[in-house]
């Protein structure tokens, strides 16, 4: 059997429940047409007066509009008539520089003249700014005249149209309507034959069906979530990380654009150090979006609502972005030991992702205890670092976890280690995975 993708298997629901809407939608628009039309016979006199006493108004408000543009050609003129001499007095006055008796110039102090070009120069700016302004405004009211007066012709038109258009839309907007509902059926039903085959895809491939029932997941409203719980969550195996990957690429637009752009940078590539210099890329800018994803989908599900990057102002007037903040939680959540670490129903918890190696994670150290003051609002935040901390020495790494414990976002390391996701995503940009699975594909 063929790969069957969740993410296109997606796609088309949600494609199908906007065609959906668009069906309901235009249902009531051609009920509300053919209320109009049906209307549109006894309101077509009363409308032509309408448009009359419109375009009326309309030529009065553009023979304003264009007398304003003249007085603002006046008053520009004027401004720069004072700048003019506003430059010569300043010239007049660079002029007026005197010697001593002993030969030293002492040149004169212009200040007020250059304050009055400064005036005169803010003067004409202003003026400029309103001639266009009056510009515009001139435009706007021949366009609104041009268009008054189109709307009176088609008025004379209604009265005569409005019997024959009431017909017209009412048998327009039946097969309309028939057609669409066509399209719907048909779209349900590829809908239906594709989550058939999907479940039967998954029903023979096992590691795809792991990954299936990893994105539907909801938390049991009875228990408390515990760490042991977003472990599970957060550990995909390196199969798993690419079965996300390609989900990524079909579902989220941002990552499948970053996808195109690479493999059309790797189509390009002469030679193998072009080549590395993609791969440096991919290793670069994908690893710390992906692992955001991997908590953003993961941990989601605990929340009634999940923002991304919201930024908080310091008063010093520095910033920072939170990466993900759970917010309304569906059930208790016990992040680890310690104050700070756990979260009511309906609390929040803030989350900052960090993804990288030994190196990277210890570089790290002061921005993420930077970022952690914008986590204060939550009842609970954290720290979720991929599993390259635990490559660190001992010492390193109770140094970098007491540096986070200490600015109340603990550091917990359980996203996949940077090697994995940089050797996903490659596979994914190379194309190398050609069903978007493992080892279950046929």
């Amino acid at each position: 059997m063929s790969y069957v993708s969740v993410g296109q298997v997606e796609n088309l629901e949600e494609a199908i429940g906007n065609l959906d809407m668009l069906y309901q939608g235009m249902e009531s628009a051609c009920q509300a047409q053919i209320a109009c039309v049906d209307a549109r016979c006894e309101v077509a006199q009363a409308e032509l007066e309408n448009s009359t006493a419109l375009l009326d108004a309309g030529i009065e408000q553009e023979m304003q509009a264009e007398n304003t543009f003249v007085q603002c050609q006046q008053a520009l003129m004027a401004a720069q008539g004072e700048l003019s001499n506003a430059h010569a007095a300043l010239a007049f006055c660079e002029a007026g520089g005197r010697y001593d008796a002993e030969g030293h110039y002492y040149p004169p102090i212009c200040s007020q003249e250059e304050q009055g070009i400064a005036i005169a120069e803010a003067d004409v700016k202003g003026a400029e700014t309103a001639l266009f302004s009056a510009e515009q405004g001139v435009v706007a009211a021949k366009q609104q005249r041009m268009a008054l007066e189109q709307r009176r012709e088609l008025a004379h038109q209604c009265l005569d149209m409005a019997s024959q258009l009431a017909q017209s839309v009412h048998s327009e907007c039946a097969a309309r309507l028939s057609q669409a509902a066509q399209l719907l059926e048909t779209g349900r039903c590829r809908l239906g034959n594709a989550r058939a085959a999907l479940s039967a895809y998954l029903n023979t491939h096992p590691a795809a069906a792991e990954f299936h029932a990893w994105l539907n997941w909801k938390p049991d409203g009875k228990k408390v979530v515990t760490p042991q719980d977003l472990h599970a969550r957060l550990n995909l195996t390196p199969e798993q990380q690419r079965y996300f990957y390609q989900y990524l690429a079909e579902r989220d637009p941002q990552f499948r654009a970053k996808i195109a752009d690479y493999r059309r940078q790797l189509a390009n590539a002469a030679g193998t150090a072009e080549v590395m210099v993609v791969q440096l890329k991919v290793r670069r800018h994908l690893s710390g979006y992906c692992g955001e994803k991997i908590v953003e989908k993961a941990l989601g599900p605990l929340a009634g609502s999940v923002s991304t990057q919201s930024k908080t102002r310091f008063a010093d007037g520095r910033y920072t972005k939170t990466d993900l903040v759970l917010q309304d939680l569906n059930v208790p959540v016990i992040l680890g030991r310690g104050a700070g670490m756990s979260a009511p129903k309906g609390g929040s918890i803030a989350i900052e992702v960090k993804c990288g190696g030994t190196a990277y994670l210890l570089g790290q150290q002061d921005h993420m205890v930077f970022q952690s003051g914008g986590h204060q609002q939550a009842n609970a935040s954290v720290t979720i670092c991929s599993r390259d901390i635990k490559k660190l020495p001992q010492e390193k790494q109770d140094q970098l976890r007491e540096a986070l414990r200490q600015s109340g976002s603990p550091l917990i390391g359980m996203l996949p280690e940077k090697a994995e996701i940089d050797k996903a995503c490659w596979l994914l940009v190379t194309e190398e995975q050609q069903n978007s699975g493992g080892a279950d594909e046929n």
